[in-house]
């Protein structure tokens, strides 16, 4: 079996390309290393540098055969989209077209990531499968036209599909520009000795996944989903303030915390609602916040949970 991973040198893509290479797949990395680097992609994959909004890549994903398609390749700097929304358009809708050509060619299956922004201000306690779409960022709208554009080429073209959305993924190892989330930019200012900011007054929630969760959802589609959206979240709601506070537990120094403006296109709630994922992939998160947190924590600050205890009176 061959898998192609678009991204595949990213925070998430690499950790994808590395589980399919121990499945037993043949794994070919697909990245321009404009956000990935190359020192993520896992011995044993072949690594092809382009871009996905490059014309050549329907034919050379034909000559590829592969039987999936990840593409996780994606612009996903939600602040960079508000002022330049045309990277928005050619990454993540053109660059998902070339990817779809490709699989039409390849007689492939997309497992194409997509994002909570697809929704923007629902305004639900709890988004699943059937919450109407209504993206308020040029970035969540990207994403919406690539799911539509992937379930018109199943109804066009017959390639199968799984739509994952992710609700907000986190780690070790994730950078805090680009796709970082809340917990990478707050561990980058905590190892630069910098105060963390947050914006607007932090009653903001979010639903956190840990990347290892993420992949295994992801390896689950292969087999299982076809033609389906799913969420891949944990269901439970943290408050930004509140991830600041798990953070000041597990420091050995006291935080400076400061409040900033608001965003413009922050959304107050977006949480998941999971069991879609469960009957459909056989997939429950495993790793609670508080664990994920101290371990990302840990990977930063080069700690274990044995110098912690060495550390008590």
């Amino acid at each position: 079996m061959r898998a192609v991973v678009t991204g595949g040198a990213g925070f998430i893509g690499s950790r994808l390309a590395a589980s399919l290479l121990s499945a037993g797949y043949e794994v070919v990395v697909v990245d321009d290393l404009s956000s990935g680097s190359i020192s993520n992609i896992p011995s044993g994959a072949r690594f092809l540098s382009l871009n996905v909004n490059d014309g050549e890549l329907p034919a050379l994903l034909a000559d590829m055969r592969p039987h999936l398609v990840y593409h996780l390749a994606e612009q996903a700097d939600v602040s960079r989209s508000l002022f330049d929304p045309s990277a928005d358009m050619t990454t993540n809708v053109i660059g998902t077209l070339r990817v779809l050509e490709g699989c039409r060619l390849a007689s492939a299956k997309i497992i194409l990531a997509s994002t909570a922004a697809v929704f923007g201000k629902a305004g639900q306690r709890i988004l699943d499968e059937n919450t109407p779409e209504s993206p308020v960022s040029s970035y969540g709208l990207s994403k919406r036209t690539a799911e539509r554009y992937a379930t018109w080429y199943w109804r066009m073209h017959g390639v199968p599909y799984t739509i994952l959305r992710f609700a907000n993924v986190y780690g070790p190892g994730q950078r805090a520009r680009g796709d970082g989330g809340v917990v990478a930019v707050f561990l980058e200012r905590m190892a630069r000795g910098l105060p963390l900011v947050i914006h607007g007054k932090g009653n903001q929630v979010r639903d956190f996944v840990h990347v290892d969760d993420v992949v295994r959802a992801c390896v689950n589609a292969a087999s299982r989903a076809a033609c389906e959206t799913i969420h891949i979240g944990t269901g439970e709601a943290w408050s930004i303030n509140a991830v600041a506070g798990e953070l000041a537990k597990l420091h050995d120094a006291p935080l400076d915390i400061r409040h900033g403006d608001a965003r413009p296109a922050d959304v107050a709630r977006s949480v998941f609602m999971p069991d879609k994922a469960a009957r459909m992939l056989g997939w429950i998160p495993s790793i609670r916040f508080v664990d994920g947190l101290r371990s990302t924590y840990q990977s930063v600050f080069n700690r274990s949970d044995k110098d912690e205890d060495q550390a008590q009176p």
